[in-house]
């Protein structure tokens, strides 16, 4: 079967939850079809996406990537709010991507349309929905960080403006899951959130993200006694609010318990000022690591103290890969099926979180204890080959319902 494959993400190289669930997923399914490949540049320049082509040519037959024109908050804002659409979908509109597609699609034959988001309903699914005549999935779609932030806001104002930026995002959701046949989501509280808003007949299917397992194996090192390790970019508010939390209300109580703990902190920080974080000398920040196994894994425990957002977090089964034990919040371990004190230890409460992490740091039977329940989770329930099989499974649904609908 020849896929067009259009993804909000260049997956090269697989740093970020994001990427990982693309490269995978492009990996498993080219075991059985052939794959063009058109993808956005986030997060790394585009002469290095470029230069990375080769690596994916190995699982597709073409790949193209055009730069991402990134989302300023201050430009146009008061005249953005009078557009029918999303100001992230207005401002990023990318004339190249948008030909890219058009001359693709009608320079070829396709059987299949696959945009994977990972994330909301983007510039992305626009674009492909003006392809006509292939069936089409919306692969890993995820509201709940606009939801949320409307539901929870309390501000009059911030309330306000949340409402309307949900509005309309609900609106765009649902016009882009009326131009698809079928769609993914990583969590089944996101297949419900869709559900609330789709008008359409066709399934949502709960597909998580998965990893290859093997990837994880190799040694780095010996673990550190004393060392947490936190893994996000900055860029995305989640994994700010999450670090930001547990400085300030989790780790002065876990310091002052042990004043021996140290915490490295993984991920981009660039659109971020630190210096207004509660910092000291046992914190580091890494910046943007292509590689974050060896922190990771020689960490003595990860810690996961989201707040808000949704979707199936790969920082907390990667780090079960690595056989490091995960200390998180409820949301944080939103889509998981895991279980407190058996694979993992779940606290929403900041002194609770505090002791969890105590009682990790002070037990080597406890954290052995996590990490092989952990690693059996991610083995049996989380690898790539699952993601494979069920997105196999999708597609011949699909194809079989299009077959169906053209002969009636």
């Amino acid at each position: 079967m020849k896929i067009l494959f259009i993804s909000a993400w260049f997956p090269y190289p697989p740093i970020n939850g994001a990427k990982i669930r693309i490269y995978n997923l492009i990996r498993e399914l080219s075991r059985n079809h052939e794959i063009t490949l058109l993808a956005f540049a986030q997060t790394i320049p585009i002469e290095e996406a470029r230069n990375s082509i080769p690596e994916l040519t190995q699982y597709c037959r073409s790949v193209k990537v055009v730069p991402f024109v990134s989302f300023d908050s201050a430009r146009n804002s008061v005249r953005s709010y009078l557009l029918p659409q999303p100001r992230l979908i207005v401002h990023t509109h990318s004339p190249e991507m948008a030909r890219l597609v058009d001359e693709t699609a009608a320079s070829d034959s396709y059987d299949l349309v696959i945009v994977s988001e990972v994330g909301a309903p983007s510039v992305t699914s626009l674009y492909a929905s003006r392809i006509s005549g292939v069936p089409k999935i919306l692969d890993a779609l995820e509201v709940a960080y606009y939801q949320d932030a409307y539901y929870g806001q309390k501000h009059p104002i911030k309330r306000l403006r949340n409402g309307l930026t949900w509005f309309k995002y609900r609106r765009f959701t649902r016009n882009m899951l009326q131009r698809s046949d079928a769609c993914t989501v990583p969590s089944r509280e996101e297949k419900y959130n869709l559900e609330k808003l789709k008008s359409v007949n066709y399934p949502v299917e709960v597909i998580p993200h998965c990893l290859d397992i093997d990837y994880y194996r190799d040694s780095y090192g010996p673990v550190k006694p004393q060392s947490l390790a936190f893994t996000g970019s900055f860029s995305h508010y989640a994994n700010l609010d999450a670090v930001r939390y547990f400085l300030e209300d989790i780790y002065p109580t876990v310091q002052d318990q042990n004043p021996r703990v140290n915490m490295k902190i993984i991920g981009g920080t660039n659109q971020v000022d630190i210096d207004q974080l509660r910092i000291d000398k046992s914190i580091t920040f890494t910046g943007l690591v292509r590689d974050v196994r060896p922190e990771v894994a020689c960490s003595w425990l990860s810690v996961v103290p989201l707040r808000v957002g949704a979707g199936t977090r790969l920082k907390i089964i990667e780090s079960m890969a690595l056989g490091t034990p995960v200390i998180s919040t409820s949301k944080g371990a939103e889509g998981l099926d895991v279980t407190h004190g058996e694979n993992i230890l779940i606290a929403d409460d900041p002194k609770e979180f505090a002791q969890a992490v105590l009682s990790i740091l002070e037990s080597t039977t406890l954290r052995e204890k996590l990490s092989v329940a952990g690693f059996r989770l991610v083995s049996e329930k989380y690898s790539s080959e699952f993601m494979g099989r069920k997105f196999e499974e999708l597609i011949k649904k699909i194809i079989s319902l299009d077959k169906m609908a053209i002969n009636s």
